[in-house]
């Protein structure tokens, strides 16, 4: 008998959950949001957008236009990657993803993106700045400073040749997003490289996409203190798997289950 498929339909209907982690941005919050609104509507895509206000200070929780499918949730200030996880285990969506509140890479991707994850079923999509095709030219020393930081450090601890961890924009599954951000511990920048590296654990399925560079906003990064709390918290990921901290049966069951699915294709039933 083979394993059941985990459920992956969403109750509520959204085919996507968007989530914007969100730190002083009430500059061009209410602009973005607004613009997703009316991109899911032109690509007809029924979808909610999710706020993940990282205790902002300027108002940018209520810069955010009200809306039946727009929620704001107005957390304390931990970082991108504590803003990131309550974004994603409050998703609903078929499929979750998430993207700079400055937008840096359109919403273009996300259409792609969705249709990799379901015809294809890839587990996650992930933007990447060093492929063919795609167009990236760090507007900042603080984001290329942290992003090379990040992708040296991460081909340090494990391969699986990604080299882009910190493009901000990945797609999920939205199951396995869900598990993923619930088992995942990092509040700072390397969240991205957290979940890549737990992807690469449970041998789920990664589709990496070129993308544009758009626009960038202003950067919250602090050089010198976000670098060196990025290096520490990506220190402790190998040494939290180590400890069996990252345990998921869930993953492990969704593992095995497209395993014998494949198989099943393969066998032609």
């Amino acid at each position: 008998m083979t394993s059941p498929q985990p459920d992956v339909t969403p109750a509520t209907g959204h085919e996507l959950s968007l989530v914007l982690p969100a730190y002083n941005s009430s500059a061009y919050i209410g602009r973005n949001v607004r613009r997703a609104l009316d991109f899911l509507a032109a690509e007809g895509i029924a979808g909610e957008i999710i706020v993940a206000d990282d205790g902002s200070t300027d108002g940018t929780a209520a810069a955010v236009p009200m809306a039946d499918n727009v929620r704001v949730l107005r957390l304390p200030h931990r970082g991108k990657g504590g803003a990131l996880r309550a974004g994603m285990q409050a998703a609903q969506g078929e499929i979750c993803a998430f993207t700079d509140a400055d937008l840096p890479y359109g919403l273009q991707p996300l259409p792609v993106a969705m249709r990799w994850i379901r015809d294809r079923r890839y587990h996650a999509v992930v933007g990447d700045r060093t492929l063919p095709g795609a167009t990236y030219e760090s507007h900042g020393q603080t984001r290329a400073v942290l992003s090379g930081m990040a992708s040296f450090v991460f081909r340090t601890i494990v391969t699986g040749g990604i080299y882009d961890t910190q493009c901000g924009l990945k797609a999920f599954r939205g199951d396995v997003a869900r598990e993923l951000f619930t088992i995942a511990r990092v509040d700072g920048f390397a969240i991205d490289v957290e979940i890549l590296y737990l992807m690469l654990k449970y041998r789920l399925d990664i589709k990496r996409l070129p993308v544009q560079l758009e626009s960038t906003g202003p950067s919250s990064v602090r050089v010198v203190r976000d670098s060196a709390r990025a290096v520490r918290d990506v220190a402790s990921i190998r040494a939290n798997w180590a400890r069996g901290r990252y345990r998921s049966p869930y993953l492990e069951q969704v593992l095995r289950a497209d395993l014998e699915f494949e198989a099943q294709v393969a066998a032609g039933r």
